[in-house]
């Protein structure tokens, strides 16, 4: 049991880095289960609002889990998806996963509106409320545009702008509607590799989405 009297603003879904718990054998078993596999953490704590059934733990597809283990193991991953296939929420899952599980992250929220961001965000105060107390960090701060946690970490939002993040550390950043980013122009350049044969390719934005298009 928690030390009631002891949460942020007097909610009992955010815990402080004072409020006490005693765990049972199986909250630290699934604490080390839910860090080690981030499908575990998404399918059994991870809430979505359904339009027509309301709050619910997300159910995922298989290609969705194929993304996730690819954001879990590697650093640079494209996607290449079509239109409401759930990206945003699976950029949500690996953002919070990452934050109650691992210290000292930084994670941005980049949008080309505020408001875009804000909804964002709102999904991720969603199911961090959501989850059980005992299996995530305290909150230190809390608010409308970003949150602390006991363990160091945060998560805040930002609008897309040439200064965007800028002189910030950051470990995470997640840029959604990137082709409505005014500052973002078709000569930037990435590297890419095939994890097949190996092969780096080194191409435009531009360069890229065209390459995409014709192979596939």
């Amino acid at each position: 049991m928690a030390d009631k009297e002891k949460f942020y603003l007097g909610n009992q879904n955010l815990p402080t880095t004072d409020t006490k718990f005693e765990y049972t054998p199986e909250m630290v078993a699934e604490i080390k289960k839910c860090k080690k596999n981030i499908l575990h953490f998404a399918e059994n704590h991870f809430t979505i609002i359904n339009l027509d059934r309301g709050k619910e733990k997300i159910v995922l597809f298989p290609c969705q889990k194929k993304v996730l283990r690819s954001l879990r193991d590697n650093r640079f991953v494209i996607l290449l998806s079509s239109r409401q296939a759930g990206k945003t929420t699976l950029m949500t899952i690996y953002c919070l996963w990452n934050a109650c599980f691992n210290d000292d992250q930084r994670i941005l929220l980049v949008a080309n509106k505020e408001q875009t961001a804000k909804n964002i965000f709102k999904r991720v105060r969603l199911a961090y409320e959501q989850l059980p107390n005992f299996l995530k960090p305290g909150v230190v701060e809390y608010g409308q545009t970003s949150m602390t946690l006991s363990n160091g970490s945060s998560i805040g939002i930002s609008t897309t702008s040439s200064d965007a993040g800028r002189g910030e550390s950051v470990n995470i950043t997640i840029l959604d509607e990137l082709a409505f980013i005014d500052c973002i122009h078709g000569d930037e350049k990435i590297e890419i590799k095939n994890s097949y044969t190996g092969e780096i390719k080194t191409l435009t934005l531009k360069e890229c989405f065209e390459f995409f298009n014709q192979k596939y």
